[in-house]
């Protein structure tokens, strides 16, 4: 496996959900904290799925991360990336050091590396649902057949009135999710919201905010999306690249 790509298959994620009354939502848009307290083991990072085929565009994706310490300081942290999707579904997302190029097409997704001017290929699986994230080099893959449902008395999903953001309509839904006094020595509930917001028209993740009061906040959000078709060399692997392995 190439160390850099994290793959992720539904098959393996007992705690995948579809969040029922969202079909808005893209599969398995969240997983939740584990129910004893570690880490939350959704997806690392939020992305752009596909395949969206008839729909290009070029847009932003702004990150951002804000933590508060035990003595009162803040961490905070933020990156831009740069998200182009074209009409035969293809999609690139890139950042200064390389990018994560998803090809439906050829049936494979490019993991390229700038400075080295070296990509490595997986194959993804037919009918399958591909995540991408090029902050770390990530993307994740779900089969598309079959739906999990939430179990009774887990988390509690709420519509959230539907609203324009940068010019795109967008609907929402929250998710919370209540990890119980005592659980990890916790002296009081602790609560982790998660929200989405969603296009249906352009079939795009538009923003989403992750709030752990044990990691802090985490923010994603779609910004100067431009529905022009991007230059179909974005979608190519570049004459000077080699195939190679980190």
């Amino acid at each position: 496996m190439i160390k850099q790509l994290f793959i992720a298959f539904a098959a393996a994620l007992p705690l995948l959900a579809q969040i029922p009354g969202n079909g808005f939502q893209q599969e398995g848009w969240l997983r939740f904290p584990d129910p004893n307290g570690n880490r939350s083991i959704r997806s690392e990072l939020d992305g752009q799925s596909g395949p969206v085929p008839g729909r290009p565009l070029s847009a932003s994706e702004v990150r951002h991360t804000e933590q508060v310490l035990s003595d009162g300081s803040r961490t905070s942290s933020s990156e831009t990336e740069h998200f182009y999707r074209d009409s035969m579904g293809r999609m690139r997302t890139q950042t200064s050091t390389g990018a994560v190029l998803y090809d439906p097409v050829a049936g494979y997704v490019y993991d390229l590396n700038s400075s080295r001017k070296t990509y490595s290929k997986v194959p993804i699986r037919p009918n399958s649902v591909v995540t991408i994230a090029a902050a770390a080099h990530h993307w994740s893959s779900s089969s598309t057949s079959g739906q999990r449902k939430q179990k009774p008395g887990g988390p509690v999903t709420e519509d959230l009135a539907p609203q324009f953001l940068n010019g795109v309509y967008a609907k929402g839904a929250r998710v919370t999710t209540t990890i119980p006094a005592g659980t990890i020595g916790n002296d009081h509930d602790l609560k982790v919201i998660n929200e989405r917001w969603y296009s249906d028209d352009l079939k795009l993740l538009l923003k989403s905010s992750n709030s752990d009061p044990r990691f802090g906040v985490t923010t994603y959000e779609l910004t100067d999306i431009s529905q022009v078709s991007p230059d179909p060399a974005l979608f190519q692997i570049p004459a000077d690249y080699t195939e190679g392995h980190e």
